[in-house]
């Protein structure tokens, strides 16, 4: 099951056929089955289109590859372990509490 998440700041990108444009944040969480596509073909394809802030979360090795716009171009990613919090930087004042994400997911799966 693929699962995406994205925001926009921006009002004026949605219409009645839904998002024109890049959001300014978007997540994947990856599938061992498309892990490799997604990092290698969606990357590329994401940097073109502008999307300031694409994180890449990967339940088997439990961690995040946060990738930044800067220059037009993602640099090398920043990896980070699903715990504690970290903040967007596309979204001020947004935060990802992954100690709370950890413990709603366990209590789904008891």
């Amino acid at each position: 099951m693929r699962q995406h998440v994205f925001i926009t700041r921006d009002a004026d990108k949605f219409d009645a056929r839904g998002i024109r444009g890049a959001p300014d944040w978007l997540v994947e969480v990856l599938s061992p089955s498309t892990a490799g596509y997604d990092r290698t073909v969606k990357i590329p394809l994401y940097e073109r289109a502008g999307v300031p802030e694409v994180w890449l979360i990967s339940p088997k090795r439990r961690s995040v590859a946060i990738y930044r716009l800067r220059g037009g171009r993602y640099g090398q990613p920043t990896i980070l372990s699903l715990t504690g919090r970290t903040r967007l930087t596309a979204v001020p004042g947004v935060t990802v509490d992954w100690d709370r994400i950890n413990a709603r997911a366990l209590s789904i799966d008891e």
